[in-house]
C-alpha cells in the first residue's frame, strides 16, 4: 500500500512541474540551444538552484518529456488485449504518436532529436527502452501465433518499427501540410509489408 505523500513532496513535484512547463515555453519561443536558464527560472518563479535540483541540464527537460511520452505509449500497449492483431496495435501506437506530436510539433521536434541522441549513446548491454521492450513482446506474440513471419528477432523488429516511425515524423516535419496520422499509417503498412510481412 502506498504511503500518503508529504506536503514537502507535493510541493517539490509542483515546483518541478512549474519549471518543466516554463522550460517548454522558453524552448518553444527560443529553441533549446538559445534558451537561457535565467529566462526559464524567471518564468517559473524559482531560483537557479531549484532548476538545477530538478533538471541538471536543459537536456534533462527533454529527457523528462521523452519519458512521459514513452510512459504513455507503454501504457497504451499494455492496455491492448493480448490477442490484439498486430496491425491494430501498431495503428493505435502511431495514432497516439500523431496526437502527441501534432499537439506540440515544435517541442516534440526537440524531443525527437533528444531521442536520437539517446539511441546513439545507448549501451547495448544496458537497460532497454521500455517502448521497445513492450513492442518486442507484442511482435514475439504475433510471430508465435503466425500473424507475422520474419527472420528477424522481435527486439530488432521493435527497433526497426520505431526508427521507421521516427523517419515518418521527420518526413512530416518537412511537409507539415500533410496530416500526420496517414503518414504514420503508411509507415505501419510499409513495415508490415517488408520487415515483418504477414505469412
Amino acid at each position: 500500500m502506498n504511503e500518503p505523500r508529504t506536503r514537502r513532496e507535493l510541493q517539490r513535484d509542483e515546483t518541478r512541474q512549474r519549471i518543466f512547463a516554463a522550460a517548454v515555453e522558453v524552448f518553444r519561443r527560443d529553441g533549446v540551444e538559445a534558451a537561457r536558464i535565467e529566462d526559464i527560472v524567471a518564468a517559473a518563479g524559482v531560483s537557479r538552484g531549484s532548476f538545477y535540483f530538478h533538471f541538471p541540464t536543459k537536456e534533462d527537460v527533454l529527457a523528462a518529456a521523452y519519458q512521459d511520452a514513452n510512459a504513455r505509449l507503454v501504457a497504451l500497449v499494455a492496455a491492448a488485449p493480448a490477442e490484439e492483431p498486430i496491425v491494430n496495435l501498431l495503428r493505435s501506437v502511431v495514432a497516439d504518436i500523431a496526437e502527441v506530436w501534432t499537439g506540440d510539433p515544435v517541442m516534440f521536434g526537440h524531443v525527437g532529436l533528444h531521442a536520437l541522441r539517446q539511441v546513439a549513446r545507448t549501451d547495448p548491454s544496458g537497460p532497454r527502452d521500455p517502448v521497445r521492450v513492450a513492442l518486442a513482446e507484442r511482435f514475439d506474440a504475433a510471430i508465435r501465433r503466425n500473424e507475422l513471419s520474419s527472420p528477424l528477432p522481435a527486439e530488432l523488429l521493435a527497433d526497426i518499427f520505431l526508427l521507421n516511425a521516427f523517419t515518418g515524423l521527420l518526413a512530416w516535419s518537412a511537409n507539415p501540410g500533410l496530416p500526420l496520422t496517414p503518414v504514420l499509417e503508411g509507415v505501419v503498412h510499409l513495415f508490415l509489408a517488408g520487415a515483418a510481412r504477414a505469412p
